[in-house]
Formats: structure tokens, C-alpha cells, sequence
């Protein structure tokens, strides 16, 4: 087949057989930056229509390593395999060279490299919004809300407002800027990508987040309600929305619509096997019971699912939520299985392997010990890690899952000044928690000190609305 170099209408530059390719490829950026349904079948028809098409190939196999498991991680090594020498024989351009180097690297797990190299292609090429997404998605990943940020402060000024991705970038930029603890022009930027397109559920997502940091409970479930019918036709993202939904509720003590969201919204899929599915499910079920609330025999569901990811060595972050589901539900064996493959993963020279030395044993080590009722035991794994957790990626909100598990293991401890000094220091950043100061309340008890818990056990029962 016949390739030609064929131009966006920004002047981005495509190898392909047919300027319709270059249409087709446009429309997948924007529905993968957009979290669309029809995402896979866009690239889908490309593969089939210009399968010689450099970005089409290697689309595909960002995809199968966007989707963070070892089946996915086999079928981009394959696609990865001859694509530099499928690029010479058919003239493609630099970009798309270093995009194929880009995915080799992602491949070898060398995550660093990767997104050096996008962040490469996007110096001389602002307007690549495919690896504007990607590393936006790295960076979250890394755990580094600055460099998310900052990958967005660079390129934002070089997109023309009229460009139909223009919004999207609003949001990541928000989502930058709310990691990286600048929550007033977090939201100034998310407001304005979400009143672009109420259906850009990325933006609306970045302004949960702000609305989580900052302790907004009531107007948190009022902007996710508000929008629901824009941001639920999306893919399984949508979940994830429900799930910030839930922490809300949480906080204000209303469990019975935090179970009502997870069995018909967040844990409704599950059998598709996406890891965003079990990260929710999994965190929120354990965040569940540290509230005190028995979630019965919800946690089987998401056992046979991470029974199928015992050996993945994609992102440490997913591996500890589906290692959370095999404890919590006593799989004794299968968790075993996982943490010994973790170690084995610890050993090798890649980005994840890495960060899973650093800090992903120890916080493993630590959920083990804490259902198996050793809890000065878990706090000891977790706690000298408290600082790095940042490098196992996802949210801040996300993320804080595991120093809630580290903070009800020191309270179960029975080391009352341990307990008080964490849960102290917890309030410090997290004044409407009820969780929070409930605890505080119930180890400020067991120290002597009455009046001080009765003042804790109030400001609980203030933001509780049940």
C-alpha cells in the first residue's frame, strides 16, 4: 500500500494511505481524551482500514499498555516488536519514529524513558494531543502532581482556544494544579473546561478532587449529581465518579447510599476486568469497613478478578488494590502468590519494579499484617513509608486509603500515644473528617483525657448526618 504524509488541520503530520486516515486518527485522540465508549472501535476500523499506518500501530499498543495488566502488556510487546523496521519501509516521519520508541520503552517498563521521549515529541509538536493524554497519564503514575501540571503550563499557551480538544486540556491542567495543592486556580480551570463540555469527564473529575482536599462534602455530591447525566455516557471512568460520590457520603455518615452507588454503579462491571474497576471497588470496600460498616460478601466479586493479575508487573499501584481484595477476603494463598511475585518484580531494572522496592512491598506488607489482626506490626511496614506513597501514583485521594489503613491498624495498636500523634497529625490537613476525629475522640478516651475526647466525638458528629 501506497504511504503519503498527510496534515491535521494544525499542521500535525501523518503517515498514512488516505487523508481519511488522518481524519480517523483525529477522532480517536478526542474520544480517547474524552473517555468515549466508541474509543476501541475508532482505532479498531483505523487498524483495519490503513493497517500500515504508523500511529495506528502504535496506538495500539498504547492502549494495550494503557489498560495496566500482563495479558495487554504481551499483545504491545508483539505490536512493538518490528515496528521501527515496519517505520523505515514506509517513510514515516521523525514523530512518529520516536512515538514507536516511545512504546518500546513503555514496553521494556522503562516508564522514565517513555515519557521523556513524549515529552520530547511534544516540545517540537504541542499539538500531539494523543501524547499530551499519555503523559499527562504517566505523570499520574509517577505520583507527581507538579509534573502533570507543568506538562500542561507548557503547552496550554501553544493550543488555539477553538481547537475541539481545547477543553480537555483545561482539565488535565486543572487536575495538575489540584495535586500539586493550588486548589482556587484548580477549580477556575476545571470550571472553565467543564462549561466547554459538561461531557468532559476528566474536568469534572479534577474538580471533585478539589472539592475532596478541600472538605466540601455537601457541594462535592451536588456537582457530581448536578452533571451525572453529561459524565455517566462515558466509558468505565464514570465509575470512578461515583466513587468520589461515595467518599462524600462517607464523611457524612450515610452508608446505605454509599452501598446503593457500589452494588449498582461501581462494582457493575467488574467482570470487564479494567483495573480502574478494582481500585475503586477495592479501596472503597475497605475505606467501608474502617468506617465500621460490614459490607458482607461484597469483596468476593473483585477476589476472582484479582486472582487473574497474581503476576502483574504493570503498576504497583493496581497491584496493591488487587492485593487488598485477596486479603480482605482471606484468599491466603493468592495473596502469598502476589507478594512473593512482587518481590520478584522489586528485583528488576524498570521504573515500577523500582518504585515497588521502595515503597509497594512494605505498604503490601502492611495490609497483610493489619487483617491478620498484627497491628503495631502493619503500622511499623507502613509507616517509615508514609512520606514516599506519592511514588506509587494515583491521587492524592486515592492514595489516602492506605494512611487511613496505617491510622486503624495504630488505633487497634493499643499504642494510644502512636495512635494520637498520627490521628493528630491527620487533622491537621483533614479538619471536617469525621472518621477522623471519631477515632481521635475514642484513643483520646482510652488516654484519660474525657473532656478532650468529648470535644472530638462533637466535631464527628457535626459533619455525620445520620
Amino acid at each position: 500500500m501506497s504511504m503519503k504524509q498527510y496534515a491535521d488541520p494544525y499542521g500535525l503530520a501523518f503517515t498514512a494511505s488516505a487523508p481519511d486516515s488522518v481524519e480517523t486518527i483525529s477522532r480517536f485522540t478526542t474520544s480517547y481524551m474524552g473517555f468515549r465508549r466508541e474509543t476501541g472501535a475508532i482505532l479498531k476500523d483505523l487498524t483495519e482500514s490503513d493497517p500500515d499506518m504508523p500511529m495506528a500501530r502504535c496506538a495500539k499498543g498504547y492502549l494495550a499498555k494503557l489498560m495496566g495488566s500482563s495479558n495487554h502488556s504481551a499483545r504491545a510487546v508483539s505490536i512493538s516488536k518490528d515496528l521501527d523496521a515496519h517505520l523505515e519501509k514506509v517513510g514515516a516521519n521523525d514523530r512518529e519514529k520516536l512515538h514507536a520508541a516511545a512504546l518500546a520503552a513503555w514496553c521494556r517498563g522503562d516508564l522514565d524513558k517513555t515519557t521523556s521521549i513524549w515529552e520530547e515529541i511534544l516540545l517540537d509538536h504541542p499539538m500531539d494531543g494523543l501524547v499530551l493524554r499519555l503523559a499527562h497519564f504517566t505523570h499520574f503514575y509517577s505520583g507527581d502532581g507538579r509534573k502533570m501540571r507543568d506538562s500542561m503550563a507548557r503547552h496550554l499557551p501553544l493550543w488555539p482556544k477553538d481547537h475541539p480538544n481545547y477543553g480537555f486540556l483545561l482539565g488535565m491542567y486543572a487536575f495538575g494544579l489540584e495535586e500539586s495543592g493550588q486548589f482556587e486556580k484548580a477549580e477556575h480551570y476545571g470550571r472553565a473546561a467543564v462549561e466547554r463540555n459538561p461531557k468532559d469527564a476528566w474536568s469534572v473529575h479534577s474538580i471533585a478532587h478539589v472539592m475532596e482536599m478541600t472538605e466540601r462534602q455537601e457541594e462535592g455530591i451536588a456537582w457530581i449529581a448536578g452533571l451525572e447525566s453529561d459524565w455517566s455516557t462515558v466509558n468505565n471512568f464514570r465509575f470512578h465518579l461515583y466513587w468520589h460520590k461515595c467518599l462524600f457520603h462517607l464523611e457524612r455518615g450515610e452508608f446505605d447510599q454509599v452501598l446503593k452507588l457500589y452494588d449498582e454503579q461501581i462494582s457493575s462491571d467488574v467482570e470487564s476486568d479494567f483495573y480502574l474497576d478494582i481500585c475503586n471497588c477495592s479501596s472503597l470496600l475497605w475505606r467501608l469497613e474502617m468506617f465500621g460498616v460490614n459490607v458482607g460478601d461484597r469483596w468476593r466479586a473483585l477476589t476472582d478478578v484479582a486472582r487473574k493479575h497474581l503476576h502483574d508487573r504493570d503498576l504497583i499501584f493496581v497491584s496493591l488494590h488487587y492485593l487488598m481484595a485477596l486479603v480482605a477476603n482471606g484468599d491466603r494463598k493468592a495473596a502469598d502468590q502476589m507478594i512473593e511475585s512482587m518481590r520478584e518484580w522489586a528485583q528488576l531494572d524498570e521504573t515500577q519494579a523500582r518504585i515497588c522496592a521502595t515503597v509497594g512491598l512494605a505498604v503490601a506488607k502492611g495490609l497483610q499484617l493489619s487483617r491478620d489482626g498484627k497491628y503495631a506490626e502493619a503500622v511499623a511496614a507502613i509507616k517509615p513509608v508514609r512520606y514516599d506513597l506519592d511514588l506509587v501514583g494515583g491521587s492524592k485521594a486515592q492514595r489516602d486509603v492506605f494512611i487511613m489503613i496505617m491510622l486503624d491498624a495504630a488505633k487497634a495498636s493499643n499504642d494510644a500515644l502512636v495512635a494520637r500523634a498520627l490521628f493528630s497529625e491527620r487533622l491537621g490537613e483533614k479538619v471536617h473528617s469525621s472518621w477522623t476525629w471519631k477515632n481521635y475522640s475514642t484513643i483520646l478516651e482510652s488516654s484519660g483525657k474525657s473532656e478532650e475526647a468529648a470535644f472530638a466525638a462533637g466535631k464527628a458528629q457535626e459533619i455525620r448526618v445520620s
